[in-house]
């Protein structure tokens, strides 16, 4: 029988191992596929943005009350450099965001294994556990192909529903119902939205910087600033993956669902108006599909133009009725698009929902259905925005439950 069996060698699986073993213990990852920490290898677009230089509590987001600030307090930014300072990565801080300075997700996965490695903690691939049962004070795991294994702790890292390819496809969500836990409805996040609305398909692979304000029902749920990425079937980018998770859920609840954008973030509409005159002063024998040459992307303009409702855009500038231009300074301020919902669990980088927060001792990881049973990283009901949140959720998760399940009776 094995100290700790850890199902799932993904961020939070694999530094759970490395503690646990630290501390003595005798440790198994079984993971499904043929190697450990390939979903890690895709973070940040390859670079692995690993954590943020500022955790707070607002970026976290879960159905439950939860002590976000007991976990981010336990292993914060300051413990998780000092965790992979000693493995060997280098941190490179661009803004808060933290990266290796190698700015390779490889170099992270590397030192990874290498400390496993050291430790002896073994790792058995092309696993996938699909049954576990509690029987006289140890775990049960029974695999795919019948190979059975025995436990006297278990900690299931299995992640969400994001990256099916790289293991993902809910399975520990599965395993823990069948042991009492409850699982909030998932539903992808950090992902891509779907519109209906032609301009995007014409300003395909443009890109603005913007403010990027969510509305569900009328209502503004949420803003962000920065690239937006126009994509055929909608948008796309970082400020749009900030406030894809409103999107999504709002899409579960069937509520109608519209993103503006302002174009002109730093000027009000007046001082835009402004703007608008000075251009048509300086140069009014120009046409009005050129009035916003060298202010906006130029592949922005028509659909503004159209969003406004002006037409007979040959039309010189100075032929601009006020209302037009008032429409125009309306288009510019808040450019609308209907969202249909997002794009699959395929495209999206998180999953939010998952197993209740509720059922889960935040100070120790321990499942509070079942004896010595740990739960860590995204599999949970709780994620993160992005900016290296998730990723440190699942080391900040995963240590604790390292610590956790090789405590002593005197700690």
């Amino acid at each position: 029988m094995q100290d700790v069996v850890i199902i799932g060698g993904g961020a939070s699986g694999l530094v759970a191992a490395i503690v646990a073993a630290r501390r003595g213990s005798k440790v198994v990852i079984l993971e499904r596929l043929n190697r450990v920490g390939k979903k890690i290898l895709v973070t940040g677009n390859g670079r692995c943005n690993m954590t943020n230089t500022v955790l707070d509590k607002a970026y976290y987001h879960s159905s439950s009350k939860v002590d976000f600030e007991c976990v981010l307090k336990r292993f914060g930014y300051e413990e998780t450099k000092a965790f992979f300072y000693e493995l060997g990565i280098m941190p490179l801080i661009e803004g808060k965001k933290v990266y290796p300075l190698s700015e390779q997700a490889t170099s992270i996965v590397d030192v990874l294994r290498m400390e496993l490695e050291r430790l002896g903690v073994s790792i058995i691939p092309d696993t996938k556990v699909v049954q576990m049962k509690e029987k006289k004070g140890c775990w049960l795991l029974t695999a795919e192909d019948g190979r059975c294994f025995e436990a006297g702790k278990v900690i299931v890292a299995t992640g969400g529903m994001t990256s099916t390819s790289l293991g993902c496809d809910g399975l520990g969500y599965e395993l823990l119902k069948k042991v009492g836990h409850t699982l909030k409805k998932p539903f992808p996040i950090l992902v891509h939205l779907i519109s209906p609305t032609p301009y995007c398909k014409m300003m395909k692979g443009t890109k603005v910087k913007a403010n990027a304000s969510i509305f569900v029902e009328n209502k503004k749920k949420r803003m962000e600033y920065g690239e937006v990425l126009f994509t055929e079937d909608g948008l796309s980018g970082p400020a749009i993956f900030q406030i894809s998770r409103v999107a999504s859920l709002a899409a579960l609840e069937k509520k109608k669902v519209q993103v503006k954008l302002d174009l002109f973030p730093t000027l009000t509409e007046d001082e835009l108006v402004s703007l608008l005159y000075e251009r048509i002063a300086a140069h009014p024998e120009r046409t009005i599909e050129n009035l916003l040459i060298g202010v906006v992307h130029k592949r922005v303009i028509i659909p503004l133009l159209k969003a406004a409702r002006i037409s007979s855009i040959h039309r010189t500038i100075e032929n601009l009725e006020y209302e037009e231009v008032m429409n125009l300074v309306y288009a510019i301020k808040g450019l609308t698009f209907e969202i249909e919902g997002t794009r699959g669990y395929k495209f999206a980088q998180v999953t939010a929902g998952g197993i209740s927060a509720d059922e889960i001792d935040f100070k120790t990881m321990a499942s509070l259905k079942a004896n010595n049973l740990y739960i860590t990283g995204e599999v949970m009901d709780v994620d993160g925005d992005c900016g290296g949140f998730n990723l440190q959720w699942a080391w900040a998760t995963g240590y604790i439950a390292g610590e956790s399940v090789s405590r002593n009776e005197a700690e």
